[in-house]
């Protein structure tokens, strides 16, 4: 899908793209302005608008308008002092491959286009600012839902005042891509019954007058803060658009899309204030909560309620005595433990929050001394000025949220196909050693037709719930778990030790679908200790996905993978670690769930 260019006929726009041509601006004066305003349109893509202006310093908040014709269908403020590099990583896929599918072309500053339609950026000078001797304001639009409402001769315009920006590309407007279903018309319909674009760009009733999802959303706010209180000592105030909406609107933010929270953790040593979250986000999910962890936020749902959040955020006082946020400030100022003066009850739409007792000093910490000018353009990969990235979750950190999460809330009732596999070889022992066991579903299965069994996972939630389950079922005598980080090669070992105390003969080491799931220095770990503590007669089972399967689509798609190749997995089980294989194979066919057919590897080998 192609943008398309119409070409400006009229003297005036002639001139202005000649204009753009020879200097790349474009020169609009402001309605009521003492002097013009420079600037223009840098990206236009099917979800982002990015575009700047160059003002005096001492020049008055800019007001910029998305326009579908003669709507205007969104407005922001343009923001003073930053740069545009922030709209690379908006704009564009972290792995490179664009949404289509297709290798999209390479962009001026090498980055692929997340879209193959999308034009390159215009190359910038070196610092990344636009070259003008007077102040840079960004502005940006999310535009995902307008293009149902648009027609092909549809005038999409950006504004300051009456007059159009001129568009890198596509000239002072530009025309839609394809024939939306709907019309202009029609939005504007919905505008009157409340209903506005969203800071991602998504068409929704106003969150000042839905008051289902204020009911619902203070509801976890509720739960969030208790478990806050009870278990940690912390309180849950509001923050970042919920904060500003309070302090701004007495209400919620009309545009915004979720509701945020936060507490001040005791930590000075931002390592340890991560590690704390991660501990909270366990709490929630042992009081029933659905508990996404992000590197710098807890996205946090109730289960019967998927599409419904509030977001959880972590600060602290550093070692210098300063308000440090992880997720990041979009301000300049600076906190420091003496100007926190703690929390206050407010009443708010749909119950009582709580707030920082100097909620305006907050509130331009967070957003900038502009704070009071309405921006529902702004976009933190724009606007953020710092974070404390030592206060950040690590991968492994948030791979053990995830889990528990999951286990939590999926059970399985029968062994895998994989178990059923492995447990009709006549020669597998009677004693298995199951890594990364989960919730025990295999585990289970094992012990149900009479083999000894040792359960290990890091997921203590996982272990829980498997012993559980395996009380209720009668196999407590058969199948025993332990909580076990593999990486922890000493510990590993020591379970493995203990376990040939306790039964006669060799052993199962079995793995399904674990390899999959650690990075390779950990398998490296894991296999070495299998390498070093395996005796003759002991066996292996593995199944895993391979690097075949990393293009196909996932039930699961926000688990943890590492796509391996299989046949050098089985080549390594005989010349690295010491097993003979006795059968492997790759291929789909072998674990299908819920319309999902993986490529999997799998292997039986002896020592």
């Amino acid at each position: 899908m192609k943008l398309s260019l119409r070409r400006a006929t009229s003297a005036a726009r002639r001139r202005a793209a000649h204009l753009i041509r020879l200097t790349g601006l474009g020169s609009v004066a402001s309605a009521g302005s003492p002097s013009p305003v420079v600037g223009m349109v840098e990206q236009f893509s099917k979800r982002l608008v990015v575009g700047w202006i160059s003002v005096p310093e001492d020049f008055p908040p800019v007001r910029v308008t998305l326009n579908l014709g003669k709507l205007e269908v969104a407005s922001t403020y343009a923001t003073p002092g930053n740069a545009m590099s922030g709209a690379q990583s908006a704009l564009r896929q972290g792995n490179g491959v664009p949404e289509s599918g297709t290798p999209a072309p390479d962009t001026a500053d090498g980055a692929p286009l997340a879209h193959t339609w999308q034009l390159p950026n215009i190359p910038g000078p070196s610092d990344d600012r636009r070259n003008s001797p007077r102040s840079i304001r960004t502005f940006s639009f999310r535009v995902r839902d307008i293009w149902p409402y648009v027609k092909k001769n549809t005038r999409i315009t950006v504004r300051v005042g009456a007059q159009p920006l001129p568009i890198y590309g596509h000239g002072i407007y530009l025309n839609p891509p394809k024939r939306g279903k709907k019309s202009v018309q029609a939005l504007r319909e919905k505008f009157e019954q409340g209903y506005l674009f969203s800071q991602y760009g998504q068409l929704q009733l106003s969150k000042q007058l839905d008051t289902d999802w204020q009911a619902q959303v203070m509801g976890l706010y509720h739960q969030t803060r208790e478990v806050l209180r009870e278990s940690f000592g912390y309180d849950a105030f509001f923050v970042y658009g919920t904060l500003l909406g309070a302090v701004r609107e007495n209400g919620y933010i009309g545009h915004d899309v979720d509701f945020d929270a936060a507490y001040v953790s005791r930590h000075t040593d931002g390592a340890d204030a991560g590690r704390e979250i991660q501990q909270v986000a366990l709490a929630l999910i042992d009081r029933g909560l659905d508990v996404q962890c992000m590197t710098a936020a807890l996205h946090i749902h109730h289960p019967n309620d998927p599409k419904t959040r509030i977001d959880l955020f972590h600060t602290y006082f550093d070692e210098n005595g300063e308000l440090s946020f992880p997720f990041g400030i979009a301000g300049t100022s600076r906190i420091t433990r003496e100007d926190w003066a703690g929390v206050r009850e407010i009443e708010f739409p749909g119950g009582k929050g709580l707030v920082p007792a100097n909620a305006e000093e907050i509130v331009e910490h967070l957003y900038g001394a502009d704070w009071r000018q309405p921006k529902p353009g702004f976009n933190w990969n724009l606007d953020r000025t710092g974070a404390a990235k030592a206060g950040c979750l690590s991968t492994a950190q948030r791979e053990k949220v995830y889990w528990a999460n999951f286990y939590a809330r999926t059970e399985y009732a029968d062994g895998s196909t994989f178990f059923e596999f492995v447990n009709s070889w006549p020669e597998i022992p009677a004693s298995v050693i199951d890594i990364g066991c989960g919730d025990g579903r295999d585990s289970r299965a094992f012990g149900a037709v009479g083999r000894d069994v040792l359960g290990l996972d890091q997921s203590t939630v996982g272990v829980k719930h498997a012993r559980g389950q395996a009380s209720a079922a009668g196999l407590e005598h058969k199948v025993c778990f332990e909580v076990c980080d593999v990486s922890d090669a000493e510990r590993l070992v020591g379970l493995i030790n203990d376990r040939r105390v306790d039964v006669d003969g060799p052993v199962l080491f079995y793995l399904r679908f674990f390899l999959h799931s650690i990075p390779e220095e950990v398998q490296e770990t894991l296999m070495g200790v299998i390498r070093d503590n395996a005796r003759p007669g002991d066996y292996l089972g593995a199944e895993f996905r391979t690097d075949q399967d990393a293009a196909k689509s996932k039930v699961h798609g926000k688990h943890y993978r590492r796509f391996q190749s299989g046949a050098l997995f089985g080549k390594r089980l005989a010349t690295d670690f010491g097993f003979t294989v006795l059968h492997e194979e790759e291929g789909t066919g072998l674990s299908p769930y819920k319309g999902e057919d993986p490529v999997l590897y799998r292997v039986v080998a002896r020592r």
